[in-house]
């Protein structure tokens, strides 16, 4: 009987631990959405190690209202709180956070609880802090032990009014443009007819550039032969995607495409509406195995009657 009672004490410790256990899924820096369902989904927009803190000012991504509600921010991803939660079902693993600042100042948060599905993310505002390196440390912490552990570091640079350059493995940019191009071999050569910043609606419309049949009006992306950015599978690493804004603020996120082989990406612009004034188009490559996005670039042309 003795015997039985120590097996069963035995067991429920060890699947007491076994379901307390805490592993990392995800950390990093960037753009993600914080809406009314900020609680429920981590939903990371573009993630980078170098950002333009100006910019991000300028566009509200520090106070969570680019394009409504991107906010600029850190993130911790783990598993379901309903992993490691203790006898009374209070999840025992909480976070704490450490940002060193470029001067080498340091900020602390927490302990803190996770949201249910896992994560949580803190606000990165860069204040007077205009260029330098930062740390982002997280660490979670036992609720009941006080056990402390790190668990994710994170750097990345700001620089200030400057272009933010994509922190890229095995894919350089070589070529942007906005213009007419003939795809009559879409997919094996790119054929830049004419490129430019001002068009004329009219003009475009009457030489059957809206039609999208041989010469095409619209913008392209180009990088390296896409054998040159395989996976260890054979796939591709990279797709490209664009991302319009109108000249009435609203925007269009078109892609993620797969580069043709030679590593180009052509999209066709239908600006047959009153579509008026000023357009700007960003330019992102889209890893294909987490879908996270990092900015090429950003054009802006115009559009007269």
């Amino acid at each position: 009987m003795a015997r039985s009672i120590f097996v069963l004490f035995f067991l429920v410790i060890f699947f007491s631990a076994k379901s307390q256990s805490w592993k990392l899924v995800d950390s990093g820096v960037g753009l993600i959405i914080s809406d009314e369902n900020y609680d429920k989904q981590l939903r990371i927009v573009e993630r980078n190690n170098v950002w333009d803190a100006k910019e991000l000012y300028d566009n509200g991504a520090q106070a969570g209202k680019f394009r409504g509600n991107q906010l600029f921010a850190a993130w911790l991803n783990g598993p379901p709180t309903s992993t490691y939660v203790n006898q009374y079902g209070t999840p025992v693993w909480m976070y704490k956070v450490k940002i060193t600042y470029p001067d080498g100042k340091t900020f602390e948060q927490g302990p803190g609880g996770f949201y249910h599905p896992g994560f949580t993310y803190i606000n990165i505002n860069t204040g007077s802090y205009k260029e330098g390196n930062w740390k982002i440390e997280w660490s979670i912490v036992h609720r009941d032990t006080q056990e402390t552990r790190l668990v994710a570091t994170n750097e990345f640079k700001t620089t200030y009014g400057k272009a933010t350059p994509a922190a890229v493995t095995g894919w350089q940019v070589k070529d942007i443009g906005i213009g007419i191009y003939d795809q009559t071999e879409y997919d094996k050569v790119l054929k830049i007819v004419k490129r430019g910043d001002t068009w004329s609606q009219k003009q475009l419309s009457d030489d059957g550039y809206f039609a999208n049949r041989d010469k095409a009006f619209g913008t392209w992306m180009e990088g390296p032969p896409i054998n040159t950015f395989m996976d260890k599978f054979g796939i591709p690493l990279w797709m490209g995607k664009f991302e319009i804004t109108y000249p009435d603020g609203t925007h269009q996120v078109l892609g993620p495409y797969g580069f043709y082989p030679p590593g180009f990406l052509i999209q066709f612009i239908n600006a047959s509406g009153n579509v008026f004034g000023k357009w700007k188009i960003d330019y992102y490559i889209v890893n294909h195995e987490t879908l996270e996005s990092k900015k090429v670039d950003t054009r802006e042309f115009t559009i007269n009657p």
